[in-house]
């Protein structure tokens, strides 16, 4: 996202575990799936993206199969790292983590990343003396591992997208059934008002790749939920509650406050925004817990290619009378419960 603004329970053991390359401990399902949310995060962090993963890390009810990374907003190689630092965080670099795309389906735009919004390293600038290594990505590319969980998980995987949707769309064309295999699908990204966040228009994620969100939202096979730029914007946390939430002292607390650092005086003092926005926050809300949705609307939607100063766009299919090929339906989420989501960012910080 950019911002122009059932499971085992771990031993101490198992927690410490490291995935190495080509090795995923299966030893961590050993209670049924159906108990639990299987899911997989494909993400490119990203400040939020980080807070979205952390916040799913700690929601008992969530399996958290794979995090695929995508190029985003910073390069491949800083998404990569990032997803890592962040696991590292929680103690739970038994999650693997998969190397997807690094570059768009077309490279057609100057506009490549958002490291103006979330620093030269996609997470604040801030340093860390002793990263992980990248030694711990597994060789299996991101887009083959997708396929292969759907298939190990026929029908139980909620697939939560909060980056460009190029693996995604890779995986469509790869294996056109990955979506029929998947639970739910649900996005960060798109608009639906025309009111952009890296041109005046689109909004990243989609601007960052329209064509793959074309692939994606004209072919779903599953129930999609779409969490737009507007929705964020309508749906922040408020600056009162951001200050107490960050004056924990806990490592969690900790690293979230040193990474939204300058995130947070952008949104202050440059767009004046009267909350915090955390996009991709709330599109994990929605997927863990479908009662933060409190409002949305089922339509289908076309993404913009071509227009000059367009694209990238989503738009609402409302009369057609051009009689493009209309594509299925998703939900497209209005308004969200901002106490279910305060409290699932509270939680994530422990």
């Amino acid at each position: 996202m950019f911002l122009s603004t059932t499971i085992p329970v771990f031993t101490q053991a198992d927690a410490a575990h490291v995935c190495l390359p080509n090795q995923v401990t299966s030893s961590r399902r050993s209670v049924e799936m159906a108990e639990k949310l299987p899911m997989i995060i494909d993400c490119d962090p990203g400040i939020d993206d980080a807070v979205a993963i952390m916040m799913a890390l700690s929601q008992p009810s969530v399996d958290l199969l794979a995090i695929t990374c995508v190029a985003g907003n910073t390069h491949l190689e800083n998404v990569l790292l990032n997803a890592l630092r962040v696991l590292r965080v929680c103690d739970r670099l038994d999650i693997p983590v998969y190397r997807g795309a690094g570059v768009p389906l077309l490279n057609l735009s100057s506009k490549s990343n958002a490291q103006h919004v979330h620093g030269s390293d996609g997470l604040g600038g801030v340093p860390d003396p002793d990263p992980p290594s990248l030694d711990l990505v597994q060789s299996e590319h991101a887009v083959h591992a997708m396929l292969r969980l759907t298939k190990e998980h026929p029908g139980q995987v909620t697939m939560l997208a909060i980056g460009p949707l190029t693996n995604l769309a890779l995986a469509i064309r790869l294996d056109p059934g990955f979506t029929g295999r998947l639970k739910k699908l649900v996005i960060m990204g798109g608009n639906t008002e025309g009111y952009g966040n890296i041109t005046d228009t689109a909004e990243f994620n989609f601007f960052a790749d329209p064509e793959a969100a074309h692939i994606v939202l004209s072919s779903v096979q599953c129930p999609t939920v779409v969490v737009a730029w507007e929705t964020c914007l309508r749906n922040g946390l408020s600056w009162e509650w951001f200050d107490a939430w960050i004056a924990k002292q806990s490592p969690r607390a900790i690293f979230v406050s040193a990474i939204l650092r300058e995130f947070v005086s952008r949104l202050q003092n440059t767009l004046r925004s009267k909350n915090l926005i955390l996009c991709d926050g709330l599109a994990m809300a929605a997927a863990v817990n479908p009662s933060a949705v409190m409002e949305s609307k089922r339509m289908s939607v076309h993404v913009e290619l071509r227009g000059t100063t367009t694209r990238g766009q989503m738009v609402p299919v409302i009369k057609n009378v051009q009689g493009l090929a209309v594509g299925p339906t998703v939900e497209v989420v209005k308004k969200c419960d901002t106490d279910i989501f305060a409290a699932m960012c509270d939680k994530a910080t422990d």
